[in-house]
């Protein structure tokens, strides 16, 4: 009970000191409790999927889950035992036990984790419920909101039993450290926490080079086929440039960086100045002896902005490549005239407005004798059955005429590129790639065409990847001239009709397209653009959910730990800023140093992550991402959108670093 009254009352006469510590404790549980509340959340579970695939993530995803609350408040305690052990060291004068001051640091664990824990249970609640809300919009799930309830009784049960556990794991770690350390070392261990580390030249261009030769590996994936990704494997690859650029990360913390500082101190001009004469020894101080905490905040870092990168740009390609997989709003194949009618019946009962537009478009398979054909004229596989999928389509080009493919675009509403065509001479034609090739060039070829056991060459004006119709029903398409067009109806039987549905009142018609789809007994040809987008949404959602939850506690523990760490360093030298202070630096000079200093500590883990995100970026979107959108620069917005998110983060702890440091070395 005494030890409960010294916990609180150590509590309560330094709340400042540990206010952010229990908010991001709060936040770290809120996001624990709120993932655990979902992943009990049966009903949702089983609106979004059925057949146990997110209930397996779930499960997945909580170990790392709780590996990762485990490393953080182990990581927190490590630090606050550390700004506590003069405090420690002076109990033991006095005559405590060892035991009781385990005792007395065990209390303040479980006060400061149960006020979290209070916090992250109201927080958690709340956020659980955002999650449903947006979910249910999302995907237009029919959920009763009374069926989920705000607190989770088994989510909150499970919580506690995770708490308590850290709370032993912590106990258990705080008893080693205090039974290994002695009397001097609890007094000395403040200005004593991290091993110094030695810089040399060697290893600082060692580290430089390894660095540099791991990028290169990683931007030669941008030659395509030739690259070492390819011709040697992709596995083996990534395993050396990231063993390369985590080796070569380490060296240049620990030693380049340093290595630079310390030569950039003989420019005797630049160096003596009001700030910099401070910054760069307590920089150069401050990287030694925290170098291995810098080193794992920059790997926090890359991965942080990787693994948002990743999930922004994996969630935003599918959707943004629906422009071509199904470029109309509904698509199908029409088997015979009588489908036509019934069709428009469908979409009366189900489409209330009068701004539909209906398209029929008969493309003709023709052959060609040309020596050299592009890719398209031979890929894809029947579509029907299980048994046809396997089964290669019959090679030839898919020809629709230039009418026709302006009169397509204009109903998608795709006026740019309408805008760039110019009309085809009968001997032209334009070829439709499935996913640019900058290896071959096909503009400029010549195809000889078969029609009716006559060749007739078209030379190919302009490759683009703007396909009228959906690759389920035409791959090789190839857009001919009018007349040539009218010759080829004139000999041969069109191999498909394509009816394309676009219109404001088809769009995202979720019940249109189901009775469509019911009407044509579930045709693999039937395709729709909103339907794609909901079953993209329907099909990963769940997935980039449960990730988001790790990218959250990875913002949160990368900058609280470099909160910590700045202002255990600033409030380590608080003596030598009232040495400067009384040397005559006015307060504005000694806020633009800690400001420097701060911003040092700040930047090289944010640049460094970001450097290695954007490397690893282009490898996964050039290597394991379907390019169908060559390089649209729109798909740089979701990776631009997920620095900028972090960027401000980073900037938030960044201010509030800045604050704490200056008012508790500029407190009067």
């Amino acid at each position: 009970m005494k030890n409960l009254s010294m916990a609180l009352k150590n509590l309560k006469n330094n709340v400042s000191f540990y206010a952010l510590y229990l908010l991001s404790v709060s936040f770290v549980i809120t996001v624990f409790f709120a993932f655990t509340s979902f992943s009990m959340n049966k009903v949702m579970l089983a609106k979004m999927s059925d057949d146990g695939r997110v209930e397996s993530m779930c499960k997945t995803i909580s170990v790392f889950l709780m590996a990762f609350v485990i490393f953080y408040m182990s990581y927190s305690n490590r630090f606050f035992l550390r700004r506590r052990t003069k405090e420690l060291g002076i109990y033991a004068l006095l005559g405590y036990r060892k035991s009781t001051i385990l005792s007395l640091l065990t209390a303040e664990n479980l006060l400061t984790c149960f006020g979290a824990f209070i916090a992250g249970i109201l927080l958690g609640g709340l956020f659980h419920k955002g999650i449903v809300f947006g979910i249910t919009v999302l995907l237009d799930l029919a959920v009763d909101p009374s069926e989920i309830p705000f607190f989770n009784l088994h989510a909150i049960l499970k919580t506690a039993r995770f708490i308590f556990v850290v709370v032993i794991v912590l106990a258990l770690s705080n008893g080693r450290f205090l039974v290994r350390a002695s009397l001097m070392d609890l007094v000395r261990f403040e200005k004593s926490a991290e091993k110094t580390m030695k810089f040399h030249c060697f290893p600082a261009v060692i580290g430089f080079l390894s660095v540099i030769a791991g990028y290169c590996l990683a931007l030669d994936i941008v030659r395509g086929q030739k690259s070492l990704w390819f011709t040697v494997s992709f596995y083996p690859m990534a395993m050396l440039t990231a063993a390369l650029i985590l080796f070569g990360t380490v060296l240049f913390i620990a030693s380049f960086l340093p290595f630079a500082v310390q030569t950039g101190k003989k420019n005797k001009r630049k160096f003596y100045t009001q700030t910099r004469i401070i910054t760069s020894p307590g920089f150069l101080y401050r990287i030694r002896s925290n170098a291995r905490t810098l080193i794992m905040l920059t790997l926090l870092s890359a991965a942080t902005l990787t693994v948002s990168s990743v999930m922004a740009l994996s969630l935003f390609y599918p959707i943004a490549a629906v422009s071509r997989m199904a470029p109309s709003e509904i698509e199908c194949r029409i088997g015979q005239e009588s489908d036509i009618a019934a069709i428009r019946q469908i979409i009366s009962e189900y489409a209330l407005g009068d701004d539909v537009i209906l398209r029929q478009t008969d493309i003709y398979k023709v052959a060609s004798t040309a020596s050299q054909l592009p890719m398209e004229y031979g890929i894809g596989t029947s579509k029907g059955d299980s048994d046809n999928e396997k089964i290669l389509r019959e090679a030839g080009f898919e020809c629709i005429s230039y009418t026709d493919y302006k009169a397509l675009l204009e109903a998608q509403g795709r006026q740019k590129i309408l805008k760039r065509l110019t009309p085809l001479k009968d001997n032209e034609c334009i070829l439709v790639k499935y996913q640019p090739d900058a290896d071959n060039d096909e503009t400029g070829n010549v195809y000889p065409l078969l029609i009716n056991k006559e060749e007739i060459p078209v030379t190919t004006s302009a490759v683009t990847l703007d396909n009228p119709i959906s690759f389920a029903n035409s791959v090789g398409t190839l857009i001919i001239s009018d007349n040539l067009y009218r010759t080829i109806a004139e000999n041969t039987v069109p191999a498909v009709k394509i009816l394309s549905i676009n219109g404001k009142s088809v769009a995202d018609n979720e019940a249109l397209f189901q009775a469509l789809s019911e009407y044509l007994n579930a045709s693999p040809y039937l395709q729709g653009s909103s339907h794609r987008i909901h079953e993209i949404f329907s099909l990963s959602s769940s997935t980039f959910l449960l990730i988001g939850f790790l990218v959250v506690l990875f913002f949160i523990a990368t900058g609280s730990i470099l909160y910590f760490n700045n202002v255990s360093s600033i409030a380590d030298s608080k003596s030598d800023y009232d040495i400067l202070r009384k040397m005559g630096y006015p307060d504005k000079a000694i806020r633009k140093i800690i400001k420097r200093q701060a911003a040092a500590f700040f930047s090289i883990p944010f640049l460094f992550g970001l450097t290695d995100c954007i490397f690893a970026t282009l490898v996964y979107k050039t290597a394991l991402m379907q390019n169908l959108l060559g390089n649209n620069p729109a798909l740089y917005l979701p990776t631009t959108a997920a620095i900028m998110l972090t960027l401000v983060i980073y900037l938030v702890y960044y201010c509030m670093t800045v604050h704490t440091c200056c008012k508790a070395v500029l407190a009067k």
